[in-house]
C-alpha cells in the first residue's frame, strides 16, 4: 500500500473518533447508558499488544499468551466481592484512582498517593511506548517505507494527546462522566474484534487446518500444548496471576470501570460479556501466528498479523491496520487521562496550593497529557526498539501490581497500617526497576552490557537468590511482589494502626462557604440539604466527610484535605484563601462569559421581535394611509357631479376636510416613527396617563378602555401637525402609535377590529372633541 493512502486512513480514522466523541456528547446519552456500551469500554484492556503481539508471543511459547486473558475472567468471576466494593467506595468518597483510595485508607498521607501517582506514570511509560511502537511499525511494514521508526508515532501522540484534551480534560471535575470519550473507546472495541474475526475467517477460509498439520510435520507441536515442568507451570500460574492485578490496577481500567460507571448492575452482564468478548478476540491468534512462523519466517513475530493479512489482499491488510490502530488509541486515550488526574490530584494540586495558583488546575492537567505522551514518544525512541510489544507491556503490568498489597491489604484487613504500606510499596518499586528496568535500560544499550558481570550469581537482576530458569518478567514479578508483600505485613503487624485523623468536624456554616468558594453556590445548597438530612452526634463528622468528598472530585484528596483543615484553623488560612480567591476568579470569568452568551441571545430574539414589530407596523400604517386616499378620491368625484345639491355638497366637504385631516395624522406619526428610529440613543421621558377633564378613570390600565390620553409633558415636539377635527374611525389593528402635535407634545392613538368596542385616533390637542 502507497504510504499517502495509508497516513489518509489513519487520518481519516482518527477524524470519525472526533466525529463520534462530539456526537456522543451532544446525543448519546441513552446509548452511554447502555450495559453493552460500559462491555465494551471495558475492551480497552485489550491493546496493540493483543493485536499484534499476541501472535507474536504464540508463536514462540504457545497458549502461554491465554494467561493475560485469563486474569480478567477470574478477577470479573469475583465481581460480588471485588468490583461491587470498590464501585460503591468510590462514589461515596469519589475517587477517581487507586492513589485516592491509598490516600484516604491510610490516614490521609499525601506522601503515599505521591508516591503511588509517580511510579505509575514511571511504570506505565513502556506500555504507552508499546503502542506508538505498534502504529509506526505496522504503517511502516504495509507501506515499505524506511524512514525513521518515530515519524508516524510522533504524528499520532500529538493528535491523541489533542484527543484527550478536547474530551476527557473539558472541565475540572473528573468524577463527571465522558459520554464521548467512552462511546469512541466503545467504538473501537466493536473494531478491533471486527477485524480480528474478519482475519480469523480468512486464515479458516483460506487455510483451514493445515497450519495445525504442518505445524506438528515440522516439529513445532509444543506450541500447540501449554508449558511443562515446573518452570512452565510457575509461569503459567504467575503470568495470570499478573494479569488478574494488571486487571484490577490499571489506572484505565480502573477509569472505564469505576468512574465512568453509571449503573452498578451493568456489572452483572460484564461479569460474563467481556471475558466472551476476550474469548472471540484470541480464537484467531494461534492460527495467525502458526501460518506467520510457517510462511513469514523473515518477519519479526510482532508483525505476523500484518503479513497474514497481507496475502488476503490490500482491503484485508488495511483492516488489520485499523484493527490495531483502535487497540491501540484507546488504550493511549483512556491511559493519559487516568495518568493526567492521577498527577493533577497528588502532585500539581498540592503544589499549586502553596504558590495561590490552584485556578489554573485544569491548565496543568492538559499540559500533563501532552507531556505523558511525549515522554511515552521518548521511552520508544531511547529503549522501545529494542523490546518486542509483549515484553514491554508486562514490565508495566509488573509496576502496576506493585498498588496490590498496599490496595488489597488495606480493602480487606483492618490491621494494614500507612506504614507497612509506605514500606512495602518502596520495596516493591526498588525489586522491579532492579530486577527489570535495570535489564530493560542494559538491552536497549544505554547502560553498559557488562553492568552485572562483576556482580555474584545470587545478586543477578535476573537470577536473585539463585533462582535460574524463569521467565524474567515472571522472576522479577514474583520477586518484587513478595518484596512488597512481605514488608507490608511485617512493619504493618510491628507496629500498631495510626489513629484516624482529628479535627474534620468543621462547623457547617465554614464548610458550605468553603464549597462555594471552590465549587460554586451549587455545592453550599448541596451540603446544606445534606445537613438537614442528618442526625445523631456524628452529624459534624459526616458533614465534614462529604464536603472532603466533594472538594476530593474536583481538586484531589490531598488539596482537599488541606482545604478541609483550613476549616477548622489547622493550616494557614492566608494561602488557603489566596487559592480559593484565585479559584473563584476563575469560575466568576467563565458565569460572566455564560452571562454574556446568554445576554447576547436575548438581544438577538428582541432584535428579532422589533424588527417583526416594524414589519407590522408599517404594513398597517400603508393599509391605514390607502382607507382615506380611497374616501378623498370617492369624494372629489362625488363633489364634481353637477347633480350635487349645495347641502350634500357642503357635507361632502366637510367629511373631505376630515379624511384629508386623518390622512395628514398617519403622515406626522410615521414622521415621528422615523425620528424615533433615527435617535434611539435619547431615553425617552416617563409617560403619565390622566382621564380627559371632567370624566373619571374608567379603567387601570388604558389600552383596552377609552376616555383617556397618554402624554409626555416637556417634550419638545418633534413637528407640527392638525389639531384634530373628532375621532377618525378604525376597522383594522394597529400598534399604539405616538404622534407629535404642537399644543399637547406627545400623545398615544388607538386602534380596534371591527366588532369590538370602538377607540378612536386621540390626541389632547385644544379643540379636539372627546369621545
Amino acid at each position: 500500500m502507497s504510504p499517502e493512502a495509508l497516513l489518509a486512513g489513519l487520518f481519516l480514522y482518527l477524524g470519525l473518533l472526533f466525529l463520534l466523541a462530539r456526537l456522543g456528547e451532544e446525543r448519546g446519552g441513552r446509548l452511554f447508558q447502555s450495559p453493552w456500551t460500559y462491555t465494551l469500554s471495558l475492551g480497552v484492556y485489550a491493546t496493540a499488544w493483543t493485536f499484534f503481539g499476541s501472535a507474536g508471543w504464540a508463536a514462540t511459547s504457545g497458549p502461554l499468551f491465554l494467561t493475560i486473558y485469563l486474569g480478567p475472567t477470574l478477577a470479573l468471576a469475583l465481581w460480588p466481592l471485588l468490583h461491587l466494593r470498590l464501585l460503591r467506595l468510590a462514589r461515596a468518597h469519589r475517587l477517581t484512582s487507586w492513589a485516592d483510595f491509598l490516600y484516604l485508607r491510610y490516614g490521609r498521607d499525601p506522601l503515599l498517593g505521591a508516591v503511588a501517582a509517580g511510579f505509575l506514570v514511571l511504570g506505565l511509560l513502556p506500555y504507552l511506548a508499546l503502542q506508538l511502537k505498534a502504529i509506526a511499525q505496522a504503517f511502516l511494514f504495509l507501506s515499505g517505507e524506511a524512514r525513521p521508526l518515530g515519524d508516524v508515532a510522533l504524528y499520532t501522540a500529538l493528535l491523541l494527546a489533542f484527543f484527550t484534551i478536547l474530551f476527557g480534560t473539558r472541565r475540572l471535575d473528573p468524577t463527571e462522566r465522558h459520554r464521548g470519550l467512552v462511546l469512541a473507546v466503545a467504538f473501537e472495541g466493536g473494531v478491533k474484534l471486527f477485524a480480528m474475526l474478519a482475519l480469523g475467517l480468512y486464515a479458516l477460509l483460506g487455510h483451514g487446518a493445515e497450519p495445525f498439520r504442518e505445524a506438528v510435520r515440522r516439529g513445532l507441536d509444543p506450541l500447540l500444548l501449554p508449558p511443562q515442568g515446573l518452570e512452565g507451570h510457575l509461569a503459567w500460574t504467575g503470568l495470570t496471576f499478573l494479569a488478574l492485578l494488571a486487571f484490577l490496577f490499571l489506572p484505565r481500567q480502573f477509569h472505564v470501570a469505576v468512574v465512568e460507571n453509571t449503573d452498578e448492575r451493568h456489572l452483572a452482564l460484564a461479569s460474563w460479556a467481556f471475558p466472551l468478548y476476550l474469548l472471540l478476540l484470541n480464537l484467531p491468534i494461534l492460527p495467525l501466528a502458526l501460518l506467520g512462523r510457517l510462511h513469514h519466517p523473515e518477519v519479526p513475530p510482532d508483525l505476523y498479523v500484518l503479513a497474514v493479512a497481507r496475502e488476503g489482499g490490500a482491503a484485508l491488510a488495511f483492516l488489520a491496520f485499523l484493527g490495531g490502530v483502535s487497540a491501540a488509541t484507546a488504550m493511549v486515550v483512556v491511559e493519559t487521562l487516568a495518568l493526567s488526574i492521577l498527577v493533577s490530584h497528588h502532585l500539581l494540586a498540592p503544589l499549586l496550593l502553596r504558590r495561590q495558583a490552584l485556578g489554573h488546575l485544569l491548565l496543568f492537567r492538559r499540559g500533563t497529557v501532552l507531556a505523558v505522551l511525549l515522554l511515552a514518544y521518548l521511552y520508544f525512541r531511547l529503549a522501545g526498539e529494542a523490546y518486542a510489544l509483549v515484553g514491554m507491556g508486562l514490565i508495566s503490568f509488573v509496576a502496576v501490581a506493585q498498588l496490590a498489597p498496599a490496595g488489597l491489604l488495606g480493602l480487606f484487613w483492618q490491621g494494614s497500617t500507612r506504614e507497612g504500606a509506605l514500606a512495602g510499596l518502596f520495596g516493591g518499586i526498588l525489586v522491579w526497576a532492579y530486577t527489570l528496568l535495570l535489564p530493560a535500560l542494559v538491552r536497549s544499550g544505554w547502560l553498559p552490557q557488562d553492568l552485572f558481570a562483576a556482580l555474584p550469581s545470587f545478586l543477578h537482576p535476573e537470577g536473585l537468590f539463585g533462582v535460574r530458569g524463569l521467565d524474567p518478567v515472571v522472576h522479577g514479578f514474583l520477586a518484587s511482589l513478595l518484596a512488597n508483600t512481605g514488608l507490608h505485613l511485617l512493619v504493618s503487624l510491628r507496629q500498631p494502626p495510626s489513629p484516624p485523623p482529628s479535627g474534620r468536624a468543621g462547623e457547617e456554616e465554614a464548610l458550605a462557604d468553603l464549597l462555594e468558594r471552590f465549587l460554586g453556590p451549587e455545592a453550599r445548597e448541596s451540603l446544606k440539604a445534606y445537613a438537614r438530612s442528618l442526625k445523631g452526634p456524628d452529624k459534624a463528622e459526616r458533614l465534614a466527610e462529604r464536603a472532603e468528598a466533594l472538594l476530593a472530585g474536583a481538586l484531589g484528596p490531598a488539596t482537599a484535605r488541606l482545604l478541609l483543615l483550613s476549616a477548622t484553623r489547622e493550616v494557614p488560612r492566608e494561602a488557603v484563601e489566596a487559592a480559593a480567591r484565585e479559584s473563584q476568579r476563575v469560575r466568576a470569568y467563565a458565569q460572566a462569559l455564560e452571562a454574556a452568551r446568554r445576554e447576547l441571545e436575548a438581544a438577538y430574539r428582541r432584535l428579532e421581535e422589533m424588527d417583526r414589530l416594524k414589519d407590522e407596523f408599517l404594513a398597517t400604517v400603508s393599509h391605514e394611509l390607502k382607507t382615506p386616499l380611497t374616501a378623498v378620491r370617492a369624494l372629489a368625484e362625488i363633489l364634481a357631479q353637477e347633480e350635487v345639491g349645495e347641502e350634500e355638497r357642503r357635507r361632502f366637504t366637510a367629511l373631505l376636510a376630515q379624511e384629508a385631516a386623518r390622512l395628514s395624522r398617519l403622515v406626522e406619526e410615521i414622521l415621528a416613527y422615523t425620528r424615533l428610529e433615527a435617535r434611539p440613543e435619547e431615553p425617552p421621558a416617563p409617560w403619565t396617563w390622566r382621564p380627559w377633564p371632567g370624566r373619571p378613570w374608567p379603567f387601570r390600565s388604558p389600552w383596552p378602555g377609552s376616555g383617556a390620553s397618554a402624554s409626555r409633558p416637556g417634550s419638545s415636539p418633534s413637528g407640527s401637525g392638525p389639531t384634530g377635527t373628532g375621532p377618525s374611525r378604525s376597522s383594522s389593528t394597529s400598534s399604539p402609535t405616538p404622534c407629535a402635535t404642537p399644543e399637547a407634545g406627545w400623545s398615544w392613538s388607538f386602534a380596534r377590529k371591527r366588532g369590538r368596542p370602538a377607540s378612536a385616533w386621540w390626541t389632547t390637542a385644544p379643540g379636539s372633541p372627546r369621545p
